[in-house]
Parts: structure tokens; C-alpha cells; sequence
């Protein structure tokens, strides 16, 4: 799985964060990307992949859990 980091996503990196991503999920043939911030969620399609936004916190609990 590819995975983005990042504090927050705001107006400002918006674009690059998700445009980052995107390359990393093409280079690796993926359908579905991740990018783990502080305090946002969210999920959304962009040319026809999956692209998670999740609280790090979440994510980090759901991987620990057998």
C-alpha cells in the first residue's frame, strides 16, 4: 500500500499531497492509496483510484488489531 504523511491537508498542499500520492500508486500498479493526518478523514476517487484520508490514531489501531 502507498502511504502519504502528513499533519493536515489544507488549501495550500492539498493538490501535492494527493498528486504525491497518486504517482507512488501508479508506480507500484495500486488501486488504493493513504494518506494518515492529525485530525482529518475523508475519501475520494481520482482517476479511478481510491485515495483514503485517515486519523493517524484510527489507523494505527485498526493495523494492531488481530
Amino acid at each position: 500500500m502507498a502511504v502519504q504523511v502528513c499533519y493536515e491537508i489544507t488549501e495550500k498542499n492539498r493538490e501535492r499531497e494527493i498528486r504525491s500520492l497518486l504517482e507512488a500508486m501508479d508506480e507500484f500498479g495500486l488501486k488504493r492509496g493513504l494518506i494518515l493526518t492529525s485530525d482529518q478523514e475523508d475519501e475520494m476517487t481520482v482517476n479511478g483510484k481510491t485515495v483514503m484520508i485517515k486519523l493517524v490514531w484510527k489507523w494505527l489501531l485498526e493495523e494492531s488489531i488481530p
